[in-house]
């Protein structure tokens, strides 16, 4: 728990001390955060490009992903805090985390200084051990969802270009009787 000289910094200068996801209107708040990592990578060709092309055109930026270690117990009462004593316990949050997990939903992640939108739960590892008591140690891996938009524009075009050259095609009808009096099983 953050001290109440954290607390009364963090808000003043409007400050997190505490990272949590927020999915469905609903927070579910660490703990304690022991480390967060952000990963940007993208993907370059294998093959030869042309000398003097665009290289935009052959790489591809891959989604942003979060991992973070936290934990969650149920030791979260706070003499500072006077609404502590509603926090969720550990299986509750944990049952959340997981619906969240099986129900794909798009998450935000509120670390100490930025905020994380359009995010997936890749995985969730979950340690237990005789110094956390009833709590856990969480692993997530997150995974950043590119939301496209779509956009309908109206274009105007001007007037159809009329085919002349050799672009054009011509046909000719011709009438007449051909086969008209020849039996069908005469070749026969």
């Amino acid at each position: 728990m953050p001290s109440i000289v954290q607390r009364a910094k963090s808000f003043l200068n409007d400050e997190r001390t505490q990272t949590y996801l927020k999915g469905d209107g609903t927070d579910l708040k660490f703990d304690s955060t022991i480390s967060i990592s952000k990963d940007r990578t993208a993907n370059a060709t294998n093959h030869a490009v042309e000398k003097g092309s665009d290289i935009t055109d052959h790489v591809t930026d891959e989604p942003i992903g979060v991992s973070l270690t936290a934990i969650i117990s149920d030791s979260d009462w706070d003499p500072l805090d006077p609404l502590s004593f509603v926090n969720k316990k550990v299986k509750e949050r944990l049952s959340l985390l997981y619906d969240w997990m099986d129900k794909k939903v798009i998450l935000a992640f509120y670390s100490y200084d930025e905020i994380i939108e359009n995010l997936i739960i890749e995985s969730v590892s979950e340690e237990q051990a005789v110094d956390l008591g009833d709590g856990r140690k969480l692993s997530l891996k997150l995974k950043k969802i590119v939301i496209a938009e779509p956009r309908k524009t109206e274009v105007t075009l001007k007037s159809p270009v009329p085919k002349t050259g050799a672009a054009a095609t011509a046909t000719k009808q011709v009438s007449g009787s051909a086969g008209a009096n020849k039996s069908i099983c005469g070749g026969l």
